[in-house]
C-alpha cells in the first residue's frame, strides 16, 4: 500500500503505513467529515482512512457513528463501463466482506440485505457505495472494532456489536484495512468475470434460514414476510403471511427491518 503525497489531498495528516499493497495509494487522517466525500475526488486505487468521521453517513443519508477505535475506510476503485455494468456491485462486495469476517471466526457472521454486515442480531459494520465519476465507484465500509459507539448514540447498546468482544485475538486497524483493499480488489474481479451470479448464489446459500422482515418502499407502502434471498437479477424474495412470493426490486427498497 503506497502512500500519497500529502499535497494531493487536503488536510491529510498522515499517510497510511506501507503494507505491501503495491496497487493502492492511501491516506490515513485523524478526523474528516466522510471519508467518502474525500476519496470520491482522488483517482482510481485510492483509500482513505480515518481513525474518526464527524459525519459518517449510511444509506439514504442517516447518520452513522464513527468513533475513535473503529475501521472507517473509503476506496475508490475504476468502474468501466458506466453505471449499468456495475448495478448490484453492493452484493458482490458484501459477499466478499462477509468471506472475510468468516476468515476472521467471527460468530454468526452475516449480511443483512443489502449492507449491512452482522453478528447474529448485532449489526458490526456496513458498507454503502456512491457514484464518483462516470467510471469510478467510491465503496465506504464502516467496522466496530476497539470502539464503542453505544456512548455516543444510546439506541445503539442492544444492536451493536465489536470484534473486540467477538475475537478472542483482535487484529490491528492496519491489517484490517489491508484484509478490506483485498476484499474490494476481490469484488471487482468477480464483478468483471462473471457479473452478479456468483455473489447471489453464494448469499442466498446464508439466507437459507428466511427471516421475518417488514420493507418499506421508497413510495411509502409496507410489506410485511419472510425474506428468502434474491432471484437471479437481485430482486427480494419475499414470502407473504397468506403463502404468495412477491417479488420487489431493489431499487424501490428505502429500508428492511428484521423482526424476532
Amino acid at each position: 500500500m503506497n502512500s500519497m503525497s500529502a499535497d494531493s489531498a487536503e488536510a491529510a495528516t498522515a499517510p497510511s503505513a506501507t503494507t505491501g499493497h503495491a496497487r493502492w495509494n492511501c491516506f490515513l487522517y485523524d478526523a474528516v467529515e466522510s471519508t467518502n466525500d474525500l476519496a470520491r475526488s482522488l483517482p482510481p486505487w485510492s483509500a482513505v482512512r480515518a481513525r474518526a468521521q464527524t459525519a459518517g453517513r449510511g444509506r439514504f443519508g442517516r447518520t452513522f457513528v464513527s468513533d475513535p477505535g473503529g475501521l472507517w475506510l473509503s476506496a475508490t476503485l475504476p468502474a468501466e463501463g458506466g453505471v449499468v455494468r456495475w448495478s448490484g456491485f453492493s452484493l458482490t462486495v458484501g459477499c466478499h466482506l462477509l468471506r472475510m469476517l468468516e476468515d476472521l471466526c467471527v460468530p454468526e457472521a452475516r449480511l443483512r440485505w443489502p449492507n449491512d454486515l452482522m453478528s447474529g442480531t448485532k449489526k458490526l459494520a456496513g458498507l454503502l457505495i456512491e457514484q464518483g465519476t462516470h467510471e469510478t465507484l467510491t465503496v465506504g465500509f464502516g467496522m466496530n472494532v476497539f470502539n464503542t459507539p453505544w456512548q455516543h448514540d444510546p439506541s445503539l447498546a442492544d444492536n451493536s456489536a465489536r470484534l473486540a468482544d467477538l475475537l478472542t485475538v483482535v487484529p490491528d486497524l492496519d491489517s484490517l484495512a489491508a484484509a478490506t483493499l483485498d476484499s474490494l480488489e476481490a469484488a471487482r474481479r468477480a464483478m468483471l468475470e462473471g457479473g452478479l451470479s456468483e455473489a447471489v448464489r453464494e448469499l442466498n446459500a446464508h439466507w437459507e434460514t428466511a427471516r421475518p422482515v417488514e420493507i418499506t418502499l421508497i413510495a411509502g407502502r409496507r410489506i410485511s414476510g419472510k425474506f428468502k434471498g434474491l432471484d437471479q437479477v437481485a430482486n427480494l424474495r419475499i414470502l407473504t403471511p397468506s403463502g404468495d412470493e412477491v417479488l420487489v426490486a431493489h431499487h424501490h427498497v428505502a429500508r428492511l427491518r428484521e423482526g424476532p
